[in-house]
């Protein structure tokens, strides 16, 4: 089955100003590649989404392979308007989505999902629910039909499949310096310091 994956990083995460989230380092390696290469090994291709600073972020992620750039004019909308944008670019038969401010899903998180065909199949941690989630072409054909006004009401409104993992990070996003502090922490503490080539 042909897989792609679609990562959204277009918002201002007003919260982190004057910083650049996206670009901020964990252990040697900034949250946005992060997401990307945790992604990169189980998708034939990746779509980044990108608003708020498109030019900076795109610099960021040139020389990864298979992996391009989207650019959201419409960003200011709201994360919705980026997610119906990336899954608009989508051709495979299944993509995962990802918000780019979470840099910690596990190899064994994507291949868990993988496992399944569901048209919406989500993971698990100690029972909430957490990123990436895995969608059909028919589900992503219904997102982008703009029936819906945020991703949560239309997940809501239909069938998915719960993934059961045990892998914390699919809970984890950072939104604010307090996030960022426990990142490193976590990060540190899972994978000892260290300088990363990637």
């Amino acid at each position: 089955m042909c897989t792609a994956g679609v990562i959204v990083a277009a918002g201002q995460s007003k919260r982190m100003t004057p910083h650049l989230k996206l670009l901020l380092e964990l252990n040697g390696q900034s949250i946005l590649r992060r997401s990307i290469f945790s992604m990169l090994p189980f998708v034939s291709r990746i779509v980044v989404v990108t608003g708020y600073h498109s030019d900076i972020i795109s610099a960021h992620i040139r020389d990864i392979e298979n992996t391009e750039v989207h650019l959201n004019l419409n960003y200011q909308q709201g994360m919705f308007s980026s997610i119906v944008a990336g899954l608009s670019q989508m051709k495979g038969e299944h993509a995962f989505l990802l918000p780019a401010d979470c840099p910690f899903v596990d190899d064994s998180v994507y291949k868990a999902m993988s496992d399944h065909d569901d048209d919406i199949v989500i993971p698990s941690y100690q029972g909430v629910m957490g990123h990436p989630v895995r969608f059909s072409v028919s589900a992503i054909q219904s997102i982008i039909s703009k029936e819906h006004s945020t991703l949560r009401e239309f997940i809501s409104q239909h069938p998915y499949q719960i993934v059961n993992v045990d892998c914390p990070g699919v809970l984890m996003d950072i939104d604010t310096p307090e996030d960022y502090q426990n990142a490193m922490s976590y990060i540190q503490t899972k994978e000892g310091k260290h300088e990363s080539n990637q």
